[in-house]
């Protein structure tokens, strides 16, 4: 029997027997020394009861090789997925087959087209350029990194690799510097809206009827800077209108700091929690590391040696997209031959590179041409043409090398906000909104990343000429243009992917901003506070008061209520106006709302776009929460051009349409509906979301997935469980990691993820932290001593011994 079979059998006839069992494997422990290559000294990797790794080194080179042994350890498989997406090799380990329809990011109907795409964002290519921008500390981070994973693939060997890799038939190469830096653009490119947005965009503005359903400027609404909070309104639905900017501006939040003045002990309190994709592994790893010039906690992403999101022992940060507008799109003039590209009157040949494709299961690699052109010298994709459309390049800040890891580097030791804001000055991207404390009591708000300067004048094109000067980049905005804050009068400071602030420079005014609900409700939550502590902070995480619901209910169900003459109609009003916009996982009024909201979605808007341009609703509806802004202020100022049969007609027919499906999905009696019921979440493992009978065979004798478990909030709450606005409510987005920090007392502070450490779904560490953040708990966020954590499980690392060397003195 072929060996890959061989292991392949041996790991199903284990699964299965687990199962029969009805226990799991404990997870499997290496010996407590290992002496290994490429160390100049000891290095100590102790885990506590959920795998938690602390790592202790005496030089940062050593820490970086520990943190990379111990992620290794734990996500070995997910570091190869995510470097093989990056470079475009993910069709080296599924094969090519069609896609089941395309995402945000992976456009194309088969692997080997999402291939073709990544490789053509030469991601490795600008990695490697990265590489050498490093000064000392940062090529002692990657070169460590990279020398702890190959440490750890050497010692396993095929027998002790993670389960995929037999299930795949696969092996993993030696981990190289530059996977650092692929990844690093992979998780930029990932958070980028522009290249998904902005074609949806270009067929919105291409119609003027369609044309109002834009995204609005919200430079009235909530934002991070530039507003002040505003007086307490009386009621809910006030706030709703004052998140769509229409009663006024105010001010925004989601994560947040908040000053001493406004905390029972005097120091300020921070807070985080970033909105990610859910899935196992989780995509956060959570790490302590304690170096010659940091000891810092937080959580970082597979195959980066560096802590993203936490705290070390002055001070505390957290990250939340900016939502920038950091792509373009060009529309291309090119000669007949299509050979030649069109700058300022000027040919210029277009560049081709011949790609090779390894495909599994295929003896021959497939062939591609990859087209590129240039924009101010940066080569940029140019894009396989989509049937008459004319041809368009894309440019992206992250087709350029920068100094991200360094920046990261030096935030992890920053000593207060003066040198975090330093360090910070070198971030890239994505572009984040960084809110960050010290002990000291500074409270900070910084707007860090490369946006690009674009001085168009006039109505800005969602696709500009490539050809034309006019549309060029002219280089990034300084530091000194981002926009910043440090001690505000109000006391405290928040995003939630909202408007950074009212006055902008245009390149940032055109970003791709998040309905400020979020923002509004955790603003109009801290201005209440005055003595605030952990609990209170633990409480806000945890709200799922939705104001849009509050808005929709107020001016579109109260006005008609009295006139409704269905009898379905009537009960979906009377259930809706005894609701207090809470999404909890057992109201049924949460259920009717969304239900009701889709129909609104689905009646108002749906036909005439489909009329103007056929396929645009599902897309724009369905590209996170960026048509919610423009529809919901139409919808609530009752604009009659989307209520083609009169606003009390339309909302009759959306209560009674909604009431029904209730009746069909949930039963008859709705005091037996309940959110959770629609509202589920599973965490699936990339091998387990298959639908077919053996791939749901897998997923059960390997225990892959988790769930469906029911889930309050939704889409505009502060504790997000988002999901497409076309589709089923099935939880796709929330709080993938949560933290909260006391800077009166760091060791006071809390974590959770939404996982567990191990990347192996035969370990106990795999999903341990599942229940407790379920129940919207945490764990101690700490930075133990080398004694504390030695009462965990203990690696312990040492230099192997020079060739050379004199026994006696090898001795450890």
């Amino acid at each position: 029997m072929p060996r890959p079979l061989l292991a392949c059998t041996g790991l199903v006839i284990s699964a299965l027997w687990r199962k029969l069992q009805g226990r799991r494997i404990p997870r499997r422990e290496g010996p407590r020394t290992l002496r290994l290559p490429g160390l100049s000294g000891e290095v100590w990797i102790c885990r506590d009861e959920v795998g938690v790794p602390q790592i202790y080194a005496e030089a940062p080179g050593d820490l970086a090789f520990g943190l990379g042994l111990a992620m290794a350890q734990d996500r070995l498989w997910q570091m190869e997925t995510l470097r093989h997406l990056a470079g475009g090799h993910l069709g080296e380990l599924m094969g090519d087959r069609p896609l089941g329809g395309t995402s945000l990011h992976l456009p194309g109907k088969t692997v080997l087209a999402v291939d073709q795409h990544y490789r053509s964002l030469r991601m490795y290519e600008v990695g490697r350029a990265e590489r050498s921008l490093l000064g000392q500390e940062g090529a002692a981070a990657s070169e460590g990194f990279a020398a702890g994973v190959n440490a750890c693939l050497e010692r396993c060997g095929p027998a002790g690799l993670p389960p995929e890799f037999v299930l795949n038939g696969s092996a993993p190469e030696p981990w190289r510097p530059e996977d650092t830096f692929a990844i690093g653009k992979l998780i930029g490119w990932l958070l980028s809206l522009a290249f998904p947005a902005k074609p949806i965009l270009a067929a919105l503005a291409a119609d003027a009827r369609l044309r109002p359903l834009l995204p609005p400027d919200l430079s009235h609404a909530p934002c991070i800077v530039g507003s002040r909070v505003p007086p307490s309104p009386a009621s809910l639905d006030v706030l709703a209108r004052l998140a769509l900017g229409l009663a006024g501006p105010g001010a925004g939040s989601n994560s947040w700091v908040v000053s001493g003045r406004r905390t029972a002990s005097g120091k300020p309190l921070l807070c985080n929690d970033p909105h990610l994709f859910f899935g196992l592994p989780a995509l956060w790893y959570p790490v302590a590391l304690h170096g010659p010039d940091r000891r810092v906690v937080g959580g970082t992403m597979p195959g980066i040696p560096a802590v993203l999101i936490g705290r070390n022992e002055h001070l505390a940060w957290g990250f939340t997209a900016v939502m920038a507008d950091d792509g373009d799109y060009y529309r291309e003039t090119l000669d007949p031959s299509r050979t030649q590209y069109l700058r300022d009157t000027i040919w210029h040949p277009v560049e081709v590179v011949e790609a090779e494709f390894r495909v599994r299961g295929r003896r021959d690699p497939a062939r591609r041409a990859l087209r590129f052109v240039r924009h101010e010298g940066v080569l940029c994709p140019l894009l396989p043409p989509e049937g008459d459309a004319p041809p368009t390049s894309f440019r992206w800040v992250g087709l350029e090398p920068w100094r991200g890891l360094e920046a990261l580097l030096g935030i992890n030791r920053a000593a207060n906000v003066g040198e975090f804001e330093k360090a910070l000055e070198d971030f890239a991207l994505p572009a984040q909104n960084v809110v960050v404390a010290d002990r000291e009591g500074t409270i900070a708000y910084f707007c860090a990343g490369k946006i690009p300067r674009r001085s168009w004048t006039g109505e800005r094109p969602v696709i500009p000429d490539g050809a034309s000067p006019a549309h060029a980049w002219e280089g990034y905005l300084t530091w000194a243009e981002l926009p910043k804050s440090i001690n505000p009068p109000d006391g405290f400071l928040a995003t939630a992917n909202n408007r950074v602030g009212p006055e902008l420079p245009p390149t940032i005014a055109g970003g791709f901003w998040e309905p400020p609900y979020r923002a509004t409700r955790i603003t109009h939550l801290l201005s209440q506070v005055r003595h605030a502590g952990v609990e209170d902070m633990a409480r806000i995480q945890a709200d799922v008061l939705s104001l849009q619901a509050a808005g929709v209910v107020t001016h579109l169900v109260r006005p008609v209520a009295d006139a409704l003459i269905d009898p379905d109609a009537r009960r979906a009003a009377s259930l809706l106006l005894d609701w207090d916009c809470r999404m909890l996982a057992d109201s049924a009024a949460a259920a009717l709302y969304h239900l009701f909201y889709q129909e609104l979605l689905q009646r108002c808007f749906r036909p005439a776009m489909e009329r103007q341009a056929p396929g645009v609703f599902r897309r724009y509806f369905s590209t996170l929460h960026l048509a919610v802004p423009a529809a919901d202020a139409a919808l609530l100022i009752q604009d009659g051009t989307w209520f083609p049969n009169g606003m009390p007609a339309t909302v009759e027919a959306c209560l009674t349409a909604a009431w029904r499906r209730a009746t069909i999905r949930l039963g008859t009696d709705p005091a037996q509906w309940q959110w959770g019921m629609l509202h589920t979440l599973t965490f699936f493992h990339g091998l387990g979301r298959g639908k077919g009978l053996a791939a749901r065979a897998l997923a059960w004798l390997l225990d892959l997935n988790r769930g469906p478990f029911p889930r309050p909030g939704d889409g505009m709450t502060v504790n997000l469980g988002a999901f497409p606005l076309t589709e089923p409510f099935g939880v796709i987005v929330g709080p993938s990691y949560r933290q909260i920090v006391d800077l009166s007392d760091p060791e006071r502070s809390r974590w959770i993820v939404a996982g567990g450490v191990s990347g192996d779904p035969l370990s106990p560490h795999y999903d341990d932290q599942i229940a407790l953040w379920l129940r919207g708990e945490y764990r101690p966020m700490r930075l133990q001593s080398l004694a504390e954590a030695q009462a965990g499980v203990v690696l312990h690392l040492v230099p192997e011994p020079a060739p050379d060397c004199a026994p006696a003195a090898c001795v450890v």
